[in-house]
């Protein structure tokens, strides 16, 4: 249920009857994910759909961000970097080394280096 399409409209006789359907979010298990009773109307359909792809994609972002900053660990040495690394978690940290030295990075943990951002906790 949780990969797919977004969202599920589902409109069973009853509802075309009504003139409503359900909006069933994909992101979000069980009834609390669904809108019962949305009108089929085209304007007020879309109106909704767009508010909750807005509402997904605010929820995505926001858990992706989430997943990422407490996965991140700041190291200061190159033992405390291949501790995290082999936990299976991100390390950040000064980089001031060589291509050899980011080649035997790569070989003793199988890590890369991915990112120099320009604002780092505690840079210049």
């Amino acid at each position: 249920e949780l990969k797919g399409v977004p969202i599920r409209i589902e409109i069973g006789p009853r509802d075309v009857e009504s003139g409503s359907c359900v909006v069933a979010r994909r992101d979000v298990v069980g009834k609390e994910g669904k809108t019962f009773g949305v009108s089929t109307e085209p304007d007020a359909l879309v109106g909704h759909v767009s508010k909750v792809l807005d509402e997904i994609q605010e929820s995505l972002l926001s858990s992706a961000l989430q997943f990422r900053d407490e996965n991140i660990v700041d190291v200061s040495s190159y033992d405390e970097l291949k501790s995290v690394i082999e936990s299976g978690r991100w390390a950040r940290g000064y980089w001031a080394g060589t291509d050899d030295d980011e080649l035997r990075v790569k070989e003793e943990t199988s890590a890369s280096l991915r990112c120099f951002p320009f604002d780092q906790p505690g840079g210049n």
